[in-house]
């Protein structure tokens, strides 16, 4: 597949997952190291009364790697299915 660059930015990056726990994030970035997903994270900081000391975490794939992202993460998703939340909506915001 050849590269087509253009002079448009396109945001195709989708809020794939959110979780609120250091090792679930952990494990979810090793799995989808392994199947070479691309990804970012985006940490929403707890509030201030809040008991949570982690936050949220919020996993963002390309629409292009869903699928594969989804593959990946079936294994794990037996055993956390608890802790993660899946949100798959587009990035309303632009970080570039």
């Amino acid at each position: 597949m050849e590269t087509a660059y253009q002079k448009v930015k396109v945001h195709n990056e989708l809020e794939w997952c959110q979780v609120n726990d250091i090792n679930t994030k952990d494990r979810i970035e090793k799995v989808l190291l392994k199947n070479r997903v691309s990804y970012f994270v985006k940490w929403e900081k707890p509030k201030f009364f809040s008991n949570e000391k982690f936050g949220t975490c919020t996993f963002c794939v390309n629409q292009l790697q869903k699928e594969t992202a989804d593959a990946a993460i079936a294994e794990l998703a037996e055993e956390l299915k608890d802790k993660i939340k899946f949100v798959n909506r587009r990035v309303d915001r632009t970080f570039y």
